[in-house]
């Protein structure tokens, strides 16, 4: 179920934000998933999360969240059409099947063959050559960053996209000068099926129903958007872990997307069938990451009303992302290991272990190996969670993707019928980013201009870079975790501390606060700094 928020302001529509992982915080803070900066709006003013195809509502601010013109300051669920106020903006509950309005997706033909089958014929230009058509989209313009490169004086620089999305086939217009035709019919958007023939100035490219065979992998790895050597590397090592049943630890810095990477190798693997089930355990408290992995019996513990379903059983035939692994308390690791060596979990308050097939994908931003030499993880953990790894490029180490990435990013913003111009101007104040942290960041930037624009387009002076402190980390942070403040501060201090290898006077600038106050941190929350300067 494909479920997504249509933000408008006056009724005028600025950006769409599809909900596709698990949760979305939003909020005036720029490190929520969706950041709204506008008056009316907390810096966290609410949390939305998905439950199967249900989606829900908690409210995060004093004031409560307006949905439907009632305040909210509970948890409740939402259903399609429903309306939260965010100051001046409106977000709308969008479920997939239910029209956007603007009359966002024009159908064009019903009854195509299945997206996953389809396939770009390449335009006279390319003889022989074709595309599959994946998540990420096949571009084309005449710009050499496309996928499909056409030589048409009237074809603009980055033209067109055809992307599958949700087993549909669909072409957008990237702001061209001449236009998208389907036939006669200009279009900016359109679902198409096997057999369209569409014209980019005098070029036309088809659409047919691929060979599967001939193929090769599953293309769904080109989810991961770039023209880097780096991203290509990536890309290509993939399909070959996605195939194997051996643990995989992903490593790489916040934001450059590791659950993205995760969820590709489920969905590539022989499990893809099977459920995905995904824990943070740098967000949970001691006290209840025993109960969130192995599940708990009634009555086992003061406040265990009901028996809890653990998530190894959760993911059982299918796959478990334990993000942040090197948060685990050491005191629960041996149980982890139990469970990776004899394929057994056992509930908290039983004694009776069942068997579960779980392919185990964990992540993580911290050297384990250090860890484990400083004596904060299981030296055998370390080597069972280590049978294959990855490691992920920070966007620094691919500036060539900063700019297809923002484009990306603009197009899967981009409102009802809106043709959005990322201009040059944009792209070199966004290319001479450093990119602290990651895509992410990016995605966020993107963001933020989109739905603050007045126009189509996106000059230099929407793209604005918010820092991250210290005091925005917590407050995000602690509307989705069960750690005390203190804990969430401390964590905090590790992280820009291990980054910058032990230098305080780059972690203080890098969280914004002075280096006296790093100092004090260090002091009452005890920070071994030894092991992060050797690091």
């Amino acid at each position: 179920m494909r479920i997504g928020l249509e933000l408008t302001v006056a009724d005028r529509p600025m950006l769409w934000r599809s909900i596709e992982g698990r949760e979305l915080l939003v909020g005036a803070n720029p490190e929520c998933d969706l950041s709204v900066p506008v008056d009316g709006v907390a810096p966290v003013q609410c949390l939305l999360w998905r439950e199967g195809a249900a989606l829900h509502l908690t409210n995060r601010s004093a004031a409560g969240t307006e949905v439907n013109g009632q305040r909210r300051s509970d948890s409740l669920q939402l259903a399609a059409g429903d309306c939260l106020r965010l100051g001046p903006v409106s977000a709308r509950i969008v479920f997939q099947g239910e029209p956007a309005s603007g009359n966002r997706t024009l159908t064009l033909e019903v009854g195509a063959a299945p997206a996953a089958t389809l396939r770009l014929v390449a335009p006279a230009s390319h003889p022989g050559r074709h595309w599959q058509i994946s998540a990420s989209g096949v571009t084309l313009g005449g710009d050499a960053k496309n996928d499909v490169v056409i030589a048409d004086p009237f074809v603009s620089s980055f033209h067109a996209r055809i992307t599958l999305e949700h087993g549909r086939c669909m072409v957008r217009d990237l702001g061209s000068r001449n236009g998208v035709f389907i036939g006669e019919q200009k279009i900016r958007e359109a679902e198409v099926r096997a057999g369209t023939a569409i014209r980019l100035g005098k070029t036309t490219i088809g659409i047919e129903v691929a060979d599967a065979q001939a193929l090769g992998p599953d293309p769904i790895a080109a989810r991961l958007v770039g023209v880097s050597a780096a991203i290509a590397r990536v890309r290509a090592v993939l399909p070959r872990l996605a195939q194997s049943d051996a643990p995989v630890l992903v490593l790489g810095e916040t934001g450059t997307g590791k659950e993205v990477v995760t969820r590709v190798l489920h969905e590539q693997s022989p499990r893809a069938a099977g459920p995905f089930v995904a824990i943070n355990c740098g967000s949970l408290s001691a006290g209840v990451v025993e109960s969130e992995l192995f599940g708990h019996e009634k009555g086992a513990f003061t406040g265990a009303a009901q028996k809890k379903v653990g998530a190894f059983e959760a993911a059982h035939r299918g796959t478990l992302f334990l993000d942040e692994v090197g948060e685990l308390p050491l005191a629960l690791q041996p149980q982890l290991l139990r469970v990776l060596e004899t394929g057994e979990v056992r509930r908290v308050g039983s004694s009776a272990p069942f068997a579960v097939s779980v392919r185990v994908i964990a992540a993580t931003n911290r050297d384990l190996a250090v860890e484990v030499g400083a004596g904060r993880f299981r030296e055998d953990l370390f080597h069972r969670l280590h049978v294959l790894s990855l490691e992920l490029p920070t966007l620094r180490e691919r500036p060539d993707d900063v700019e297809v990435l923002a484009r990306h990013f603009v197009t899967g913003f981009a409102p009802a019928a809106a043709t959005l111009e990322l201009t040059a101007a944009a792209v070199e104040r966004l290319t001479a980013h450093a990119w602290p942290g990651n895509v992410r960041e990016l995605r966020n930037v993107v963001q933020r201009a989109v739905l603050l624009r007045q126009g189509e387009r996106i000059d230099a002076d929407l793209i604005t870079f918010t820092p991250s402190t210290l005091a925005t980390r917590v407050q995000t942070q602690s509307a989705t975790s069960q750690k005390t403040l203190a804990e969430i501060e401390r964590e905090a201090i590790v992280a820009e501390l291990r980054r910058h290898r032990g230098n305080r006077t780059e972690a203080a600038a890098a969280l914004g606060v002075s280096r006296s106050t790093i100092h004090r941190r260090i002091e009452e929350f005890k920070i071994d700094t030894a092991a992060l300067e050797r690091g």
